[in-house]
C-alpha cells in the first residue's frame, strides 16, 4: 500500500496514463470529450479528423452538421454530400493522401431489413488512414497508436475501417459495406 501511495503522490505527468499506445503517444483528453459531442445527446459535430502531433493524439477538426450547409435529407442520399465533404476535408488536411490521421463520422443510411423493410440508421464510422503515400514511420505509429484512441473513444460505439487510399474512402465502398453489415440484423 504504501508504494501504491507513493505512485499515486506523483505529478500526473509522470505517471503512465491508461491512453498511451504502445508507442508512447498520448490522447489528449480533448479527443474523448470531442467525440461524446459526436456520439451522444444532440450530435454536436459530423464528424472529427485527428493527428498525431508531437506524440499526442489531438483533435485537428471537428466539423457540425451546420458547418457542412447542406440542404436535403442525409437519409434520402445516405449521407453522400456531407461524407464528400468530409472525404475533401481529410484530402486537403493530409496533402492528397500522403499523410496519416484518424477520423470519426456519423453514417446517416437506409438499410433493407427482412421482416422490416426499410430503416433509418446512424452508425458512427472510424476510420485509420495510412495512405500508401505516407513515410514507412508514419504509417507504424499511426497503427501502433490506434488502439489508445480507439480506447478512448471506446470500441463498441464505432465501427472501424482501414484505409490505405483513396478509393476505399469512397462513399459506395462505406454504404455497400454498412448495409451488408445491418441488413440481415
Amino acid at each position: 500500500n504504501q508504494a501504491l501511495a507513493c505512485l499515486l503522490s506523483l505529478p500526473s505527468a509522470l505517471r503512465i496514463p491508461s491512453e498511451m499506445s504502445t508507442s508512447g503517444v498520448l490522447v489528449n483528453p480533448d479527443v474523448q470529450s470531442t467525440f461524446m459531442k459526436l456520439s451522444e445527446g444532440k450530435k454536436e459535430f459530423r464528424y472529427i479528423i485527428f493527428k498525431i502531433e508531437d506524440r499526442e493524439v489531438v483533435v485537428e477538426s471537428a466539423v457540425s452538421q451546420e458547418d457542412l450547409a447542406l440542404d436535403g435529407d442525409d437519409y434520402e442520399d445516405c449521407s453522400k454530400a456531407a461524407f464528400e465533404k468530409f472525404v475533401a476535408d481529410v484530402k486537403a488536411r493530409t496533402d492528397g493522401y500522403s499523410d496519416c490521421r484518424y477520423a470519426v463520422f456519423d453514417f446517416k443510411f437506409t438499410c433493407s431489413r427482412v421482416g422490416a423493410g426499410t430503416s433509418k440508421m446512424d452508425k458512427i464510422i472510424f476510420i485509420q488512414l495510412c495512405p500508401d503515400g505516407a513515410s514507412i514511420k508514419k504509417k507504424m505509429v499511426y497503427a501502433s497508436s490506434a488502439s489508445a484512441i480507439k480506447a478512448a473513444l471506446g470500441t463498441g460505439k464505432f465501427l472501424q475501417f482501414q484505409v490505405s487510399d483513396e478509393s476505399e474512402m469512397s462513399h459506395k465502398e462505406l454504404l455497400s459495406k454498412l448495409a451488408e453489415k445491418y441488413a440481415d440484423n
